[in-house]
């Protein structure tokens, strides 16, 4: 009301559960059937409007005057410190990380038959899907070509 200055995301909300925000602009869209609105932001006092009040396109806010905009605190926060505390590594935990890691000797059996699956019979097992791709082409040519010599000769 001081400022006359349009406000963004004030909240506007209808007796006929009609709710809604207001955009860069201060605007807002409602359906009609509502007979009182409520309007709210938090740096504004609360106000109720009855439809039969509403004189214009504008409505008025009146900001708080009791309420601070910012707060700053300085100092620890306690929780952190008990969060710190907690997330401390036990000393079993510390001794255990101490310890070299020790990979098992010997060879990968899992990895070695994957290996030979791969450079035996995994190629064996492409070139036969392969032939027969290239089998199925030839057959559907096959198969046109003959329907066309049938249709010459029925001519």
């Amino acid at each position: 009301m001081e400022s006359r200055v349009p406000l963004r995301d004030v909240l506007v909300h209808t007796d006929d559960n009609q709710d809604t925000r207001t955009i860069w602009d201060g605007t807002f869209l409602l359906k009609d059937g509502f007979n009182r609105i409520s309007l709210s932001h938090p740096l504004y006092e609360k106000r109720y409007v009855l439809k039969s009040e509403l004189k214009g396109d504008t409505i008025f806010l009146l900001p708080k005057m009791n309420t601070l905009r910012e707060v700053v605190i300085y100092g620890e926060r306690r929780f952190d410190k008990r969060m710190a505390e907690m997330m401390k590594p036990s000393p079993q935990q510390v001794e255990r990380d101490k310890l070299p890691k020790v990979i098992p000797a010997g060879p990968d059996l899992v990895a070695l038959a994957l290996w030979i699956f791969e450079n035996t019979l995994g190629k064996n097992i492409e070139k036969r899907k392969q032939r027969k791709n290239e089998l199925e082409k030839v057959r559907q040519k096959e198969t046109e070509y003959q329907q066309r010599w049938d249709s010459l000769e029925g001519k």
